[in-house]
């Protein structure tokens, strides 16, 4: 008679648990994605197998040129876009990742905004991201300033880098005068000299071989010499 009172006790108690249980609904979690609702954008009616096989296929990044590999950032940039990196860098802080891979392959773009992207990434820096570029195609100018910003710099020896005299087409330069050209080449050589002395502190070169390289000219290297000029740290193995 006591067994039996017992187990009749067991019973109440799990049929209690399990009105409980109707009374308080708990939506149920996809063990790998966390989803509670719209399970069948991954999974198949009937055998519920997994339709997609991308280990980052739940996630919603803020830009298609990013994801994460391995638990950490990637980001090929080609246009110099501030605002992509900006969101970039705030989806690994959102998402406690401490390391952004940047892929370089750049035409080049806007000055301005690069110097932005390198302000954002030594932001970043500060704050204990690490920050690699990687380069195996082409960085030529914004695209050679940002590469430089790197804690570790990456090439392929065969890869090309170009850096140039500053060109500005817009932000209120026009020459109506004289002094107005005056005045813009002193803007102009203020602008380069910031430009260029960042790439000094970025290199083994000093500001004046800087300046005597792009003189009226183009600074052409390969991947193997931005590691000679210091401008790359080594090479992919």
């Amino acid at each position: 008679m006591k067994k039996l009172l017992i187990a009749l006790s067991i019973v109440f108690v799990v049929m209690g648990s399990a009105w409980a249980d109707e009374e308080k609904p708990v939506k149920a979690r996809c063990p790998i994605t966390t989803m509670q609702t719209d399970c069948l954008k991954c999974h198949v009616i009937g055998d519920f197998r997994v339709i997609e096989t991308k280990a980052d296929a739940h996630l919603i990044y803020p830009t298609k040129s990013m994801q994460i590999i391995d638990g950490e950032g990637y980001f090929l940039l080609t246009n110099i876009n501030d605002v992509d990196i900006k969101d970039y860098f705030d989806y690994l802080h959102r998402h406690g990742i401490k390391k952004a891979v940047i892929e370089i392959h750049s035409p080049g773009g806007a000055l301005f905004d690069a110097q932005r992207i390198v302000g954002i990434i030594r932001y970043w820096q500060a704050r204990g991201v690490i920050v690699e570029t990687h380069l195996m195609g082409s960085a030529f100018s914004a695209g050679f300033y940002i590469f430089t910003a790197g804690d570790k710099r990456l090439v392929d020896e065969y890869s090309d880098l170009m850096w140039h005299e500053i060109q500005i087409s817009s932000w209120g330069f026009n020459v109506t005068t004289p002094s107005d050209s005056e005045e813009k080449v002193r803007i102009y050589r203020h602008i380069q000299d910031i430009r260029n002395n960042y790439l000094a502190t970025r290199s083994k070169l000093t500001l004046k071989e800087i300046n005597e390289m792009v003189a009226r000219k183009e600074l052409w290297i390969s991947g193997k010499q931005a590691v000679e000029y210091g401008f790359a740290d080594g090479f992919f193995k």
